[in-house]
């Protein structure tokens, strides 16, 4: 288990993050915190980012731009210190980002079953990310339970929370609302080689 890091220390280590993810991310954080902060919200981050050595104005990041990755989790690690959110509200942000994200309904909507999801998800990573992977393990709609895998990605340990609201979110809504439940068994901030979040339901 990493040493925790103070909130300088995550920003001057994320803010030199060399992979990119669209601006798309940006925009489901921005309207995550208006619902949850209120218009006031935003600005509270992006001030405490610019104390932190990171200038941005999130409503101007355009969606289909490639933008930091790091500069994206740091916006996460920020909002939950200085909102006070528990990790709760990260994953329920995980949850609202694939609810709201045009890039996840486009490609969903042409996937009829749990399977097919989880094996489109390759194809899906390298249309919001240029670095990682992210790669379909298993499936079994016998077993009820699915496993994917995340690689080449570490940014910061809250993304996990997020990750695994966003794959519970898709879960439940190719499955019709049926009882999810999603697991991370690997983990790479705890010292595995990846991220592995296992998917069941019943």
């Amino acid at each position: 288990m990493e040493k925790e890091k103070s909130l300088q220390e995550v920003a001057d280590e994320l803010k030199n993050f060399s992979g990119r993810v669209k601006g798309e991310a940006f925009r489901t954080r921005v309207e995550f915190i208006k619902q949850k902060e209120g218009e006031e919200g935003v600005k509270r981050l992006e001030e405490k980012m610019e104390e932190l050595g990171v200038s941005i104005k999130l409503e101007e990041v355009n969606s289909t731009d490639w933008v930091n990755e790091g500069i994206n989790s740091l916006c996460v690690a920020v909002a939950k210190d200085i909102f006070n959110w528990t990790e709760r509200d990260v994953f329920d942000l995980g949850r609202f980002a694939f609810k709201t994200s045009f890039l996840t309904k486009t490609i969903l909507r042409y996937l009829v079953s749990l399977k097919m999801a989880i094996n489109a998800i390759p194809r899906y990573w390298r249309n919001y990310y240029d670095f990682g992977e992210m790669e379909a393990v298993y499936c079994s709609e016998e077993d009820k339970h699915g496993i994917v895998r995340k690689k080449g990605y570490k940014t910061h340990p809250l993304i996990c929370i997020q990750h695994k609201g966003y794959l519970t979110a898709g879960a439940k809504l190719i499955l019709k609302g049926k009882d999810v439940n999603v697991e991370e068994t690997k983990c790479m901030h705890k010292g595995d080689d990846y991220h592995e979040y296992r998917i069941t339901w019943k």
